[in-house]
């Protein structure tokens, strides 16, 4: 296979395109577009590393058409040396929602995370703020979420309050719904059964950039 048709397949396994793959590796857009209208006789050094090191190839597999192999042969590392990564895909990040547009449209997202294959999620949020600081959501921590208009009582949602998207918990019953922080310093949103409440889905984990993530 050609450079381009590997990385052909290797968005694909990551599920982005040209556009997302400048976003994630920091290569310019007309640099990756000039890839498959130019060729790539003349590709520069360090945007060969840039893409080995996203896609965790080597550099060899990536210029070499005959090489199949993805990764130099090594040794097996000795217990406790190395930690082995899950596997991820990559997800969209929101930071807001338009009226009128599809959730996930191009005008919604912010960039993309990597989310671990392991938590079913259609998009991320980076949640700011300490509204839910009894579940230890903090401030900068990324949640992941499953795309849906409504929840069950109890959850935790995605929600729109005052224009911005947050986090509540819902609480639902034949005559009111409510929105509930994590935090004394919230006042809750009561709502009468059947107002149009913006849910834009349930959360399933969150994630410490420092830490480990935590499913609901």
């Amino acid at each position: 296979m050609t450079m381009t048709e590997k990385l052909d397949v290797l968005m694909a396994e990551k599920g982005i395109n040209k556009s997302q793959l400048s976003r994630l590796s920091g290569i310019p857009y007309m640099t990756i577009v000039n890839f498959y209208e130019k060729g790539t006789e003349n590709i520069k050094r360090s945007t060969l590393i840039r893409l080995s090191r996203f896609f965790e190839v080597t550099v060899d597999y990536l210029i070499v058409d005959e090489e199949t192999r993805r990764s130099y042969p090594s040794g097996s590392p000795k217990s406790g040396q190395i930690t082995a990564l899950p596997t991820s895909v990559v997800k969209p990040r929101l930071y807001r929602a338009v009226k009128g547009v599809p959730l996930l449209d191009e005008q919604n997202i912010a960039c993309y995370d990597e989310v671990p294959q392991s938590i079913r999620c259609d998009f991320t949020l980076r949640f700011s703020g300490n509204s839910m600081e009894k579940l230890n959501i903090s401030d900068g921590d990324i949640v992941y979420a499953r795309m849906m208009e409504d929840v069950r009582s109890h959850e935790v949602a995605v929600v729109v309050v005052e224009n911005s998207l947050t986090l509540r918990r819902v609480y639902k019953n034949e005559n009111q719904i409510v929105l509930m922080a994590e935090s004394p310093a919230y006042a809750p949103v009561v709502l009468r059964a059947g107002s149009n409440v913006r849910i834009l889905g349930k959360a399933v984990a969150f994630l410490n950039p420092n830490a480990a993530e935590n499913l609901f």
